[in-house]
């Protein structure tokens, strides 16, 4: 274990661990039902957790959001991200909110409330997180009647190093060499589109970066990033095409942590014909940094949810 990934570790963790009374929005919602801790794969029932949060009344079928917790690939969990789904739910949305495996735990058995050491393993490394995540959207297509849901009107988002994995997932349903070379298995519907928040999507740029190397390092279990079979996979945004549909692209005007790369992201897809949008939080300084979205009791963090829930019913409806 690197200096550099401890580091990260102990940052991450304490950055979630610190915030999290602030933004907790659990119990505010009370059109909102949540089921907590539901198994989406029995192949591995430790790691393939969810939570579900979904409107108690509604009518007709509900459109969907799977949402994938950020974390540098190497910590976190899906409690992490229950703010930002609730708001989604309150929306009309069957959330989804997913937790994956990600590599050996940095700093255990600390902030275990904020990062389970259970969803850590060295056998879960880059590309197994990809392969859950479809895991779960096959969940979705089996259990489309229980819930009455629209699996015309999926969505897929994710945070920092989630939106990364949305944009891995956009990219398997445009290039099906892709998909295959990553060893998931498609369900029979294909998402309507992504929201992708504070994104990493070109991160052969962090091999330069110490602490973005060690994350790297971790992620696919080699030292020397390159020499990892699937090193070119890990760049999504060269399989992206107009298959890719509906995507929202949302960044903070300063963020230091991504580097550009939502502005890459918005060009790639622009150029190869998808619909993309996208949404820039400003005023400095809560409004600027990464992951602003998840801020919840900032001005800022309410006009990006109330944007992103309205772009999904709007875009849910066409």
């Amino acid at each position: 274990m690197s200096i550099e990934s401890t580091i990260l570790g102990l940052i991450f963790n304490v950055d979630n661990w610190a915030k999290k009374p602030f933004i907790d929005l659990r119990g505010k919602f009370p059109g909102v039902k949540d089921e907590y801790d539901i198994t989406f794969c029995d192949e591995n029932p430790v790691v393939c957790k969810a939570d579900l949060h979904y409107p108690k009344e509604k009518e007709g079928k509900l459109p969907v959001l799977l949402n994938i917790h950020g974390g540098g690939w190497i910590i976190g969990d899906k409690s992490n991200s229950t703010s930002y789904c609730l708001q989604i739910a309150d929306a009309g949305f069957f959330v989804m909110n997913i937790n994956y495996g990600m590599p050996e735990k940095i700093a255990n058995p600390l902030f275990n409330s904020v990062d389970p050491k259970e969803t850590h393993s060295a056998d879960w490394l880059w590309p197994y997180p990809i392969q859950t995540h479809f895991k779960a959207m096959k969940w979705l297509e089996e259990n489309a009647e229980k819930y009455n849901l629209d699996l015309s009107k999926v969505f897929v988002s994710g945070d920092s190093a989630g939106s990364h994995m949305a944009g891995v997932v956009a990219a398997c349903f445009c290039d099906d060499n892709y998909a295959n070379s990553l060893g998931v298995e498609k369900p029979s519907f294909v998402p309507k589109g992504y929201v992708l928040n504070c994104g990493i999507y070109r991160v052969s740029i962090y091999e330069h970066i110490p602490i973005g190397r060690a994350m790297m390092q971790r992620f696919t279990g080699y030292k020397n990033i390159k020499e990892c079979p699937l090193y070119a996979e890990l760049n999504p945004m060269p399989y992206l095409n107009e298959k890719a549909g509906n995507v929202l692209v949302c960044k903070g005007q300063f963020d230091v942590m991504t580097l550009l790369q939502s502005d890459m992201m918005k060009k790639r897809l622009d150029n190869v014909g998808a619909k993309a949008d996208m949404y820039v939080g400003r005023g400095f300084p809560l409004a600027t940094f990464h992951d602003f979205m998840f801020l919840t009791f900032t001005k800022h963090s309410k006009d990006c949810m109330k944007y992103t829930a309205d772009w999904l019913n709007r875009k849910a409806a066409e």
